[in-house]
């Protein structure tokens, strides 16, 4: 139980950043140029540094394996909630502009950013290295799939070379590369990047209160008459951590490993899918609020979620 307030306690801090940087962007202290300024430092150069740090350190057969279950377990997750919210959105009547921003939604949660920084207050690096490792198919999905769903003639024809743009995915290739091989970077090198790395938690937080600032009071009591946001907060938030994570019971898999898994699966949607519907054409508002109510349910969400499996592993 002292994990689960450790849990509760930490959630709720890193949403005082977040109201931080709500407030930022809603004095407009940051233009809206400057915030894409500020999402491409945390994208690129923040997070990606996180995961090269979390993932050097002298190789262990140990957490090899934990790796390979990750891997195992990050297939049968994004495989069958990708089958799952593709069957639900056919099922569901959801005006044409709309349908792919659903699907995306409850697809696809924060673990990037949300799901990293929780991982590493409550499990340390050794519990960034697992969780990079499980967000590794969830980055090439992201970055292809979400998109193609979107409007496919805007994916590339090079899709490998489209994949391994994304920082998230290349960071992991090259810490996988340091945890594997004895490859021992100088202290003068690496110790800049943790630093760094460090940045990752309040920069993410703040951005995403940057980010939810666009949902207006206004905006926000008119989608509260929207069933589909509910449905969509709920799949993603309740729903998909339950019904996939019970099963796994059967296996006793080992506690961290289940419950980074997990944590991350529970994340809310992504402020990525908003930024798709913009450039690719979707319902921009129905994600950016979905993205809103999820977000601030998750603070009492995900210490549900986590009680849970507690009590019942």
């Amino acid at each position: 139980m002292d994990t689960l307030f450790t849990l509760a306690y930490e959630i709720g801090s890193l949403y005082v950043i977040v109201a931080i940087g709500w407030i930022i962007r809603r004095k407009g202290l940051i233009s809206e140029h400057g915030q894409r300024a500020f999402t491409t430092l945390l994208l690129y150069i923040a997070l990606p540094c996180l995961i090269i740090s979390s993932m050097h350190m002298p190789f262990q057969y140990e957490q090899a394996y934990g790796a390979l279950i990750m891997f195992v377990l990050s297939i049968y997750i994004m495989g069958g909630t990708l089958f799952l919210s593709r069957f639900i959105t056919r099922k569901l009547t959801l005006p044409i502009n709309r349908r792919a921003v659903f699907e995306n939604v409850i697809l696809f949660g924060n673990q990037g950013f949300i799901g990293m920084v929780i991982i590493l207050q409550l499990f340390g690096q050794e519990g960034v290295l697992f969780a990079s490792v499980f967000n590794l198919i969830y980055y090439v999905l992201m970055w292809t799939y979400a998109i193609y769903i979107m409007n496919p003639e805007e994916l590339p024809d090079s899709k490998a070379k489209f994949i391994l743009k994304n920082p998230g995915f290349l960071a992991t290739i090259i810490g996988f590369v340091l945890f594997i091989f004895p490859v021992q970077i100088p202290a003068f090198i690496i110790d800049p990047v943790t630093s760094i790395g460090q940045m990752t938690v309040p920069l993410s937080m703040i951005m995403i209160g940057m980010m939810i600032s666009t949902v207006t009071f206004s905006k926000a009591i008119v989608y509260m008459k929207d069933i589909f946001v509910y449905i969509a907060v709920f799949i993603r938030l309740f729903m998909y951590p339950i019904v996939f994570f019970l099963p796994l019971l059967l296996f006793n898999l080992p506690f961290e490993l289940f419950m980074i898994a997990c944590l991350l699966s529970a994340t809310p949607s992504p402020a990525t899918i908003s930024m798709y519907a913009q450039v690719y054409g979707g319902d921009m508002e129905f994600s950016a609020v979905v993205v809103f109510f999820s977000t601030l349910l998750s603070v009492i969400s995900i210490p549900i979620v986590y009680l849970v499996f507690l009590l019942l592993m």
